[in-house]
């Protein structure tokens, strides 16, 4: 094949059924160039097109037609299998089925959702968009095309600290099971604030810290180490105490943030309680459609006892080995 049988510049964006039959298109200002991964393209002059279509390679279901094939079974309750109708895939555009059972969101575009990244783009100063230059309508309903510019920037795992502090301190969230890290750019600058809302409920800023660590540290346990180091001192602590480690550093940029949780005696009971205190937060589920999932915290609850079985069992580990003797060189 040649290699531009593997590229496409637009400046249409065709709106397709699930059969892949074109029932509309947008015209855009200029061309872009879509990607496989995300519903944005770019445009030689550097202006990203957040909703204008993505190269087709699968979505998330909850229950599988005759006409998809399945990719793979989730362990989320919300989303349980990756799926895909064989043809639509490597196709361009807006398709008319939703890409998460979750969110209005058009596989491709951008549903009512993504309205409120107007005004957060208003209100946080850490964004990565320098400004939204046009919203462009689609004929689909709820759906609009976002045209912005991104900031021209560098970032340490400094700016990454100052982002958490400013965020807790602003009363900043997002989803607890969300990965973060992946919008976020230059170490410091979020650069998709759609997910972000307003909240100075606890439970809500431990989930957002958590959230932010989990994903940092799947990413880059290097930067991972050097953030928590710096904050708390507590980057030698395993994955299973991450809700600790996200609450030490609630409280400490937001003293009683936590209202009257002690953290003094880090204990599988309080590990407990921590976990019970995220799970009580909002997920990716509960971001636009809260009632529709709010039975999917059940689910987590259930997974506590367990949670804390783990960490007790760790502890007792610990404890053993520190009874060992370090032996010298």
């Amino acid at each position: 094949m040649e290699l531009t049988d593997f590229l496409l510049h637009t400046d249409r964006v065709p709106i397709l059924d699930y059969m892949g039959v074109q029932i509309d298109e947008v015209a855009l200002p200029e061309r872009i160039t879509p990607v496989p991964r995300r519903r944005c393209g770019i445009s030689e002059s550097h202006i990203y097109y957040k909703g204008a279509g993505i190269i087709y390679q699968g979505h998330y279901v909850n229950a599988l037609d005759g006409h998809m094939i399945c990719l793979s079974q989730n362990p989320v309750a919300y989303q349980r299998y990756t799926a895909a109708y064989p043809c639509l895939y490597q196709k361009y555009g807006i398709f008319t089925f939703c890409h998460q059972p979750i969110f209005t969101d058009y596989e491709g575009g951008c549903g009512p959702k993504e309205e409120n990244l107007l005004s957060m783009q208003e209100k946080f100063e850490r964004s990565a968009i320098e400004e939204i230059v046009d919203v462009i309508d689609v004929p689909l309903e709820g759906h609009s095309i976002y045209a912005f510019r991104q900031r021209q920037m560098q970032g340490s795992y400094k700016d990454t600290i100052a982002l958490i502090e400013y965020i807790l301190c602003e009363n900043f969230n997002s989803a607890w099971d969300k990965n973060l890290w992946a919008d976020i750019m230059c170490c410091g600058y979020v650069r998709d604030l759609a997910d972000w809302y307003v909240s100075d409920e606890p439970s809500h800023k431990l989930g957002t810290i958590y959230a932010l660590l989990h994903s940092l540290m799947e990413a880059d346990k290097y930067l991972y180490e050097d953030i928590v180091r710096e904050t708390v001192g507590l980057e030698q602590l395993g994955d299973i105490y991450l809700p600790y480690v996200a609450a030490r550093i609630v409280e400490r940029y937001v003293p009683g943030g936590l209202r009257a949780l002690s953290l003094e005696d880090m204990t599988p009971e309080l590990l407990g309680r921590l976990w019970e205190m995220i799970y009580s937060g909002k997920a990716c589920c509960h971001l636009e459609r809260e009632e529709a999932w709010a039975g999917v915290r059940t689910e987590f609850m259930k997974e506590i006892p367990k949670q804390i079985a783990m960490v007790r069992q760790e502890m007792k580990l610990r404890k053993k080995t520190a009874a060992v003797p370090v032996q010298g060189v």
